[in-house]
């Protein structure tokens, strides 16, 4: 077989593997991501002190419907700050693990 032709299949056959195994990172990435925003749904539940009748209530409202929420404008743009100081941080992090993974 021509030597270039090997090379490419070699490299596709590189290239195809990282992928699949940055798949895989990502799909953990995103179940943990999706396990911590439970976390914290659970922890600012938890946090309301109510009874449990009162939080049944308050629970099936939420699902119903019939509950609703007011946010304050202020808050929205004290969350968006965070969220923003969040993600440039965690966006050092990935280029940080980025640059540990060129190492190895």
């Amino acid at each position: 077989m021509n030597k270039r032709i090997k090379r490419y299949l070699d490299e596709i056959e590189k290239t195809e593997a990282k992928i699949a195994e940055l798949q895989k990172y990502l799909k953990g990435m995103k179940t943990a991501l999706k396990e911590e925003e439970e976390n914290e749904m659970i922890r600012s539940i938890r946090s309301l002190k109510m009874d449990r009748t009162d939080l049944l209530a308050f629970l099936d409202g939420i699902q119903d419907g019939s509950v609703t929420f007011r946010v304050n404008q202020d808050q929205v743009s004290d969350h968006e700050a965070i969220n923003s100081e969040k993600e440039s941080n965690t966006e050092s992090e990935d280029e940080t693990n980025d640059q540990e993974q060129e190492i190895e």
